[in-house]
């Protein structure tokens, strides 16, 4: 079962321990996460452009890519839905646009919808960035050393580097 996005926020939340200095709110990690969303669901009369990732309203366990950018139709195509044909790369056309707007089977849709580790990495910069002006401090036997948390975020953000395989 895929996560909902409410469950993609929480587990990016945990990841990044947002609720610790310098707390970053659930509406910020929204907003990162969904740039790091995979693939959308496909939407009547949209805009879409090449490289965009969709899945069918009714999913069959396929994503699709756009390679002909254009204007969806208003009503949905005829995903291909017979189980044991590989469909991966079956072109299908359809809008209102012209040329018509073009779909390419990019085969099954066995992701997360949401990239949590990139999106972690994200909050984990954005903390960074937060405490990039600190400044140490010394008062009596107190010693707070904050320029020490941004090069902790950074490592932090370090773990969650996406892995190339070559």
């Amino acid at each position: 079962m895929s996560l909902s996005r409410a469950d993609a926020i929480g587990r990016v939340a945990l990841y990044s321990q947002a609720a610790q200095y310098p707390a970053v709110s659930t509406t910020d990690i929204g907003i990162i996460l969904d740039e790091h969303l995979r693939f959308g669901t496909w939407t009547a009369s949209t805009v879409y452009a090449v490289g965009d990732r969709i899945v069918g309203t009714t999913p069959n366990g396929r994503v699709y890519e756009c390679r002909q950018a254009g204007t969806s139709g208003t009503t949905e195509p005829e995903w291909p839905s017979t189980w044991g044909w590989t469909w991966e790369g079956f072109l299908l056309t359809e809008g209102t646009s012209n040329p018509q707007l073009a779909w390419v089977d990019m085969g099954p849709a066995h992701i997360e919808r949401y990239d949590v580790r990139t999106a972690t990495r994200a909050v984990w910069l954005l903390k960074a960035g937060l405490v990039a002006t600190e400044i140490d401090a010394k008062e009596g036997t107190s010693d707070v050393k904050l320029s020490q948390l941004q090069a902790q975020f950074l490592t932090m953000a370090d773990r969650f580097r996406p892995v190339s395989i070559f």
